[in-house]
């Protein structure tokens, strides 16, 4: 098994590959339930629920994964000294430097989101119908990102590795 950091990049681009691939799939699966109004939550038949509650679930994880692992790595891979890196904020400032965050402001909306349906279990209408409006909104940000990622990847770890073996 390979544990260089160019590998583990390498694995965690394909992890967050197959993760999208579910995500996408969600995506398409609730288009013809958005947008979703406050006095639709109450109606929503259980067929609805489990497409919105996957997507959601999917949503959070991928957006989860790429934060906690999938940038790390990248940081990692990429050769800087990532040291002081120790907290969310480090490592997105490091990810906005590397051009693969467009926005910390959006990727911080995302998390905010991920934490609402992770931990929040909202009884109102009108919040629960937002934030679903709002992770439909976002959704494009995440796989924009990690294409981000698979350029920096190619262009500045690939290409640099491959310029320094003989």
């Amino acid at each position: 098994m390979n544990t260089t950091p160019q590998a583990i990049l390498v694995d965690q681009l394909e992890v967050a590959e197959r993760m999208l691939g579910h995500l996408q799939r969600s995506w398409k699966a609730i288009q013809a339930d958005l947008p979703v109004t406050a006095e639709q939550v109450s109606r929503l038949d259980d067929d609805t629920i489990d497409r919105l509650d996957l997507f959601l679930s999917r949503f959070g994880k991928l957006q989860d994964f790429m934060a906690g692992k999938l940038f790390r790595a990248l940081a990692r891979a990429s050769l800087e000294d990532t040291a002081q890196d120790v907290s969310l904020m480090d490592t997105l400032n490091r990810m906005e430097k590397f051009g693969v965050l467009g926005s910390i402001d959006d990727w911080l909306e995302i998390r905010l989101l991920r934490n609402a349906f992770a931990h929040e279990y909202l009884t109102d209408a009108a919040a629960i119908a937002e934030n679903i409006n709002a992770a439909a909104r976002c959704y494009p940000v995440l796989p924009d990102t990690l294409q981000r990622c698979r350029e920096f990847h190619q262009h500045h770890i690939v290409r640099e590795r491959s310029a320094g073996e003989p």
